[in-house]
């Protein structure tokens, strides 16, 4: 099996699920180029927030906070099984 990069929601799923809260959108796109080893200029930090933004994992939840969603993903996974 071929492992596959983790893409930038990845991350940001795996990051809000340590922190257990939600995170400030500017924090969380610093802490995830930290962790992709891009650089944290604003072109970056775009392209970040871009794909955070289409991933459906991730749910913004307002004042500029992101929270993971767990329970959107089990009734995602509950609806495939039917």
């Amino acid at each position: 099996m071929i492992k596959r990069k983790k893409s930038e929601a990845d991350w940001a799923v795996e990051i809000l699920t340590q922190q257990a809260e939600p995170m400030y959108y500017h924090d969380l796109l610093k802490k995830i180029a930290s962790k992709m080893k891009k650089k944290d200029d604003p072109d970056a930090l775009n392209s970040i927030y871009t794909r955070i933004n289409l991933d459906n994992r991730l749910v913004y939840q307002g004042d500029g906070f992101w929270y993971y969603d767990t329970s959107r993903m089990q009734l995602e996974h509950s609806i495939n099984k039917c």
